[in-house]
């Protein structure tokens, strides 16, 4: 059966029609009897800033507002609303003045600097076509781009960001261009720029939260156990020992998108007969160190379309039995899996040591990716009879932790 909508009339309709009547009156205040199921806050015109940052020279002034006050470098995020003046010591003359944004990636490899472009925008804030004379002081008001096209497919723009052991930049410049022509050569124009660095800083979050950092891991992998991501890997032994392996298995929240400043729980497991286990406790098998820590990658194309990658710790974690070890550990203080197997567990923390450090992102030049490690590693190789292992699962950084408010970025 075919559905077919009321008829519409509005009411500066001809007369002939009947205009329909009103739409019913409405309001957020609640009824006797009424309820709030779930609600979402509009909480943009909380984050607005009110700063305004000013650069001088002795032609030109540049004015951004929206500024953290205080700033000494302006900063933009995703979308965000670029507003503000210009001001000219003399407008006399000119034939155009114009506002520019670029970005760039810049690369240092072998002692050969590449440079990709990613962002390059300009908005005429006045020219000589216009019959008007060029103001003194020329407010302006755009969007920063979101996006770049990279390989014929739109791209997010990458965020600011700096390596200095790798020489790798990803930066952006706000440019005010004033031209006027040669006092001799008409044909040729001479200008004036004042070029401002900016920072842009797009925000993302994870889409669902994680448990809070103190729920104990036992009670929670029982009772949601959706909320847990399980990462195996196995540790080997030397053939002459006879012991079997050990497997390793780390659980850590299973949306595997974390805040930088979110601290990330996580459960450390390690199974295997008893004998396999005794390196852990037993120091005169050599002991073995156990570290979990956030890993960063970043991968670098070269000129020659190699890639250079290097790598840096954002954060590693400290351990701490589940429960306190027995007196005796052969008994290893845990339940039997099974005949003849046992297990050691561990809890721990994981988060970004350093504030100002930005989200993963990915281009075809400049690549950064996250992970967490898990690395088991005999002090003495020679008296363990475990064999070194390392397992990198990769995840994802954000800025902000999950919300369940709407955000404006």
């Amino acid at each position: 059966m075919e559905s077919i909508p009321p008829s519409y009339s509005p009411s500066s309709a001809s007369p002939s029609y009947t205009p329909s009547p009103p739409s019913p009156s409405y309001s957020t205040a609640l009824l006797p009897g009424e309820q709030t199921v779930e609600e979402t806050r509009w909480t943009g015109s909380q984050i607005h800033n009110t700063g305004v940052f000013r650069r001088i020279t002795d032609n030109i002034t540049l004015v951004l507002r929206d500024q953290k006050p205080g700033s000494i470098k302006p900063s933009y995020g995703r979308n965000a609303l670029i507003r503000g003046h210009v001001s000219l010591r003399s407008s006399e003359g000119l034939t155009d003045v114009t506002l520019m944004l670029e970005g760039q990636i810049r690369t240092e490899t072998s002692g050969t600097t590449l440079t990709t472009m990613i962002a390059s925008t300009s908005y005429s804030l006045w020219n000589s076509s216009s019959t008007e004379p060029c103001p003194k002081t020329l407010p302006f008001m755009t969007f920063f781009p979101s996006t770049f096209v990279e390989s014929d497919q739109s791209r997010p723009l990458p965020p600011s960001f700096e390596d200095k052991s790798e020489k790798v930049t990803c930066s952006y410049t706000l440019s005010v261009i004033v031209s006027r022509p040669r006092r001799f050569l008409s044909s040729f124009r001479s200008s004036d720029a004042l070029v401002v660095p900016i920072w842009y800083h797009p925000r993302s979050r994870a889409h669902t939260p994680i448990l809070p950092s103190d729920a104990p891991f036992l009670a929670t992998v029982k009772t949601s156990p959706e909320e847990w991501r399980q990462v195996l890997c196995t540790m080997n032994t030397t053939q002459r020992s006879g012991l079997a392996p050990v497997q390793c298995l780390l659980f850590i929240p299973s949306v595997q998108i974390y805040a930088l400043s979110e601290t990330i729980p996580f459960h450390l497991q390690l199974r295997g007969p008893p004998s396999s286990l005794a390196p852990f406790l037993d120091k005169t098998s050599g002991e073995i160190s156990i570290r979990v820590y956030l890993l960063r990658q970043v991968v670098v194309k070269a000129h020659d379309d190699s890639k250079i990658a290097s790598r840096q710790i954002l954060g590693e974690a400290k351990l701490a039995y589940s429960s306190p070890l027995p007196e005796n550990h052969h008994s290893y203080r845990n339940h039997p899996l099974r005949e003849g197997i046992d297990c050691l567990d561990w809890d721990g923390e994981l988060r970004c040591v350093e504030d100002d450090t930005v989200a993963s992102f990915a281009t075809q030049t400049l690549t950064v990716r996250d992970y967490i490690v898990l690395s088991l590693d005999p002090l003495e190789p020679m008296k363990c009879p475990l064999l070194a292992t390392k397992c990198s699962h990769p995840i994802r950084l954000v800025t902000d932790s999950w919300s369940d408010r709407a955000m404006t970025w």
